[in-house]
């Protein structure tokens, strides 16, 4: 048998991850013990992408399924991308997500439509490093361009006399 060692992690800090984009899911599955098997979870949101010229979340449902009879199956986590629909309030945006199937211990999980809240937390971009006249900016252009061509005829040179 072959073990694989897994590095461990240090634990997140609280509040270290800035605002949580977490939100409670629940969906069904066919269980072995008829059509009435549940899941109880929640979803967290890592990232709103462009795929396919459409908007969609990437982020992970955790949780626990249930069968029919109320016999515990087991807990489960799995990654997945769906599409979803971005709504605005003042201070976040609202990702809408669902109906989507999600395969998790075997069982085609069908979660229901949810919603998660997503903080306008990006800070104001810095001015500091930007050029106030164009003359400023052409010397800054000037000066990365003279640096590169130094760097460059550094790495010839030293090339030069390894051969």
């Amino acid at each position: 048998m072959t073990v694989l060692p897994f590095p461990v992690r240090p634990a997140a800090r609280a509040g270290a991850a800035g605002p949580s984009r977490t939100t409670p899911v629940t969906g069904t599955f066919w269980s072995p013990q008829g059509p009435a098997g549940t899941f109880t979870g929640t979803y967290r949101l890592e990232r709103l992408l462009d795929q396919y010229g459409q908007t969609a979340a990437a982020g992970v449902f955790t949780g626990e399924l249930v069968g029919a009879g109320g016999e515990h199956l087991g807990m489960a986590s799995r990654r997945h991308t769906a599409a979803a629909e971005l709504e605005t309030e003042v201070d976040a945006f609202l990702a809408r997500v669902g109906p989507v199937d999600v395969n998790l211990l075997g069982f085609l999980v069908t979660v229901d439509e949810f919603t998660v809240r997503v903080p306008r937390d990006l800070p104001e971009p810095s001015t500091v490093h930007l050029p106030a006249t164009a003359g400023e900016l052409l010397g800054q252009v000037v000066s990365a361009a003279g640096a590169g061509r130094a760097a460059a005829s550094e790495v010839a040179a030293r090339e030069a006399g390894t051969r």
